[in-house]
């Protein structure tokens, strides 16, 4: 029986500053009934290689990097691919690449749309405290994260749950949920839910300027979503006992247990259980405070 052609779109990283992993391409390879034609990244000045990169090469897949939206369709109609699957692309695809595929392309995003469009899903669900996030299978259209939804499912988000583990658990969800569909999908008999777009959100990129902690400013909880949504990237940084540090994990509570500790605008401190000392390696409150109080 030969197989389905699928093209993918993007390097699986739903998130900025964690540590990508590949289950929706590892997946596609593993299963006897679909063959990744190739593998299209938009160009880019990396330091090394992403692993889905990695595991292309391993594979032998074809790589082609693009830098505009507009080079697409050429590709498209050299390799024939039956069906296309995207998961963090980061640009545009014009309508006419996506209707040169015959199953259209299928777009694995990290919210439950129509809510938290955009580039930062996951880190703005964090950001707002939410209780619970999700991962959508929709299909791609002209529009940003506008298409019809086919399949959606839901995550509790707890006190524990930081950025890395909330991206590993859309990721692993999302991909069980693609292969759900797939098979509706290239049949076209799935079934389609049409997003509103009165309810939709929009997230915003991360920037280097968000990284700053203003305990004077903000309450202790936003304080502590930001250490959550922000780490690995753009981080949240403050200054302890004169030294610039990275705060990688911290909690509220209503006195402070150590003098690292921040007193925030609601009266309320943000209380450091990590942190990343400049020059140093990551350690807890307590042993920041053995090494270094004077």
């Amino acid at each position: 029986m030969a197989k389905t052609r699928v093209i993918f779109f993007g390097n699986e990283q739903l998130a900025q500053g964690i540590k990508a992993k590949t289950p929706i391409f590892d997946a596609l390879l593993a299963d006897e009934h679909y063959e990744i034609c190739a593998l299209v990244l938009p160009q880019a000045h990396v330091r090394k290689p992403f692993p889905i990169t990695i595991q292309a090469q391993k594979h032998n897949i074809e790589i082609r990097q693009v830098q505009k939206g507009t080079e697409l369709l050429p590709i498209i109609e050299e390799l024939k691919p039956e069906v296309g699957i995207l998961a963090a692309f980061g640009k545009l695809v014009p309508e006419s690449a996506i209707n040169a595929i015959p199953a259209g392309i299928l777009n694995i995003h990290p919210s439950l749309l129509p809510k938290y469009r955009g580039t930062t899903p996951i880190e703005t669900a964090l950001l707002n405290g939410d209780a619970e996030t999700g991962v959508s299978i929709m299909r791609l259209a002209k529009e940003m994260d506008a298409g019809n939804v086919l399949a959606q499912a839901s995550v509790k988000i707890t006190a524990k749950t930081t950025k890395q583990s909330l991206y590993e658990e859309l990721s692993t969800l999302g991909t069980k949920l693609l292969l759900n569909v797939l098979p509706g999908a290239l049949a076209k008999n799935a079934p389609e839910t049409a997003q509103n777009d009165a309810e939709a959100t929009f997230t915003s990129k991360l920037s280097k300027d968000l990284a700053l902690l203003k305990p004077t400013e903000k309450a202790a909880k936003t304080l502590c979503n930001e250490v959550r949504a922000y780490a690995g990237f753009p981080k949240s940084k403050t200054v302890l006992l004169d030294i610039p540090c990275t705060i990688t994990a911290a909690h509220v509570a209503d006195q402070a247990s150590t003098e690292l500790d921040l007193l925030c605008a609601d009266g309320k401190y943000l209380v450091i259980d990590r942190l990343l000392p400049e020059n140093s390696k990551e350690m807890d409150a307590h042993s920041f405070l053995n090494g270094h109080k004077h």
